[in-house]
């Protein structure tokens, strides 16, 4: 059982990691952290069952940390130390569901319930259930860019990839799982129904952690993929259309107000940023930021045409705010800086210069 200690006073962490019987509790320290942020980086690279954190630390205090387990960690086991003063400032923390509080000073007896509490979550940890979330972004983003290109052959490379393989050979494998709910994850994002999703994330996890053999786990994730992916296909097909069409309508609507970007374009339409991207980029060879400012240097280039509009005017009325990073951009869209564009094509100097000065 993997545990990390945090607390920002080095004798209390030193006293703590010698005096506990980790026998006891097959604990194995795999890292101590001064603060709550250091825990974070723990946490992503070790992926601990237990942490046990001080509540009050400079930065990210033991509070705050018990947060981000709670939403980023829900399978890790949270223990708090406080002193007497403190105990009331943690029982804020009930709302993350930390399993236990140590109240300071650190006796021998307290180390025992320490270590009896463990126990009994090495003894939970045990029973044969499966981890319901587990996180490792960099292959998340591989699945998701394989996903989001309906690249079956891309996603066959990866099952059969030998870390995998070996992976999935262990009984107690926990890679398999956090490739379901990537799996899972994704379907959220194309809309299906989430109480649907949810007994069907559920169905196919209980399902492969019965599952012993290599070969069988390899096989149903394959058809786990196989068959989801076939559904996310087909109802991109019938969705890209009309998604498509609400951000061209809604760029058009929108492009002059300066507030206005893509990512206001996922809110609205309740997708992520990434999937919404890849739908508009395949349906019209551009990406949706290169659509959006070709519409503003559009409307920019027929303003300038106008000398008794003033430079820093378009830059506004075009939705942009910074005239001098208008400019910028105008210039490496034309060729040309605005003044020079409308003395081309307006023949004159009226208005403000690049700068938004008067000319």
């Amino acid at each position: 059982m993997k545990i990390i200690l945090v607390d920002d006073e080095p004798m209390a962490l030193d006293g703590i990691s010698r005096m506990l019987h980790w026998e006891r509790f097959d604990g194995q320290l795999v890292g101590c952290a001064a603060d709550g942020q250091e825990a974070v980086e723990l946490l992503e690279k070790h992926h601990p069952d237990v942490v046990v954190s001080d509540i009050r630390m400079p930065g990210m205090d033991g509070l705050a940390l018990s947060r981000y387990v709670y939403e980023h960690a829900p399978n890790t086991r949270m223990i708090l130390i406080s002193g007497h003063g403190e105990f009331e400032y943690a029982q804020q923390a009930l709302q993350y569901q930390v399993t236990d509080y140590i109240l300071k000073p650190i006796t021998r007896e307290k180390l025992n319930s320490l270590e009896e509490r463990l126990a009994a979550i090495r003894d939970e940890l045990l029973r044969d259930e499966p981890p319901w979330y587990v996180g490792d972004q960099q292959l998340r983003e591989r699945v998701i860019q394989a996903l989001h290109k309906g690249d079956m052959a891309a996603m066959g490379e990866l099952l059969i990839s030998q870390d995998v393989r070996h992976s999935l050979s262990e009984r107690r494998d926990v890679l398999g799982i956090q490739l379901l709910n990537y799996l899972f994850s994704y379907q959220e994002e194309l809309g299906i129904d989430q109480k649907c999703l949810d007994a069907m994330r559920r169905k196919a996890i209980l399902g492969y952690w019965r599952l012993t053999d290599q070969q069988q786990r390899l096989t149903y994730l394959a058809a786990q993929y196989y068959d989801l992916m076939e559904l996310a296909e087909n109802r991109k097909e019938k969705h890209t259309g009309p998604i498509v069409s609400y951000c061209l309508q809604a760029i058009e609507e929108h492009y002059t107000d300066a507030n206005f970007n893509i990512s206001n374009l996922a809110e609205m339409l309740h997708l992520s940023l990434p999937y919404l991207s890849t739908v508009f980029k395949n349906a019209t060879n551009q990406t949706i930021s290169s659509y959006l400012s070709s519409k503003r240097l559009e409307r920019a280039q027929a303003l300038l045409q106008d000398p008794a509009i003033p430079i820093k005017k378009v830059c506004w009325e075009c939705g942009y705010s910074d005239p001098r990073y208008f400019a910028k951009l105008f210039k490496k869209h034309s060729g040309m800086t605005p003044s020079e564009y409308r003395n081309l094509h307006a023949g004159g100097t009226q208005g403000l210069d690049d700068e938004g000065e008067q000319s």
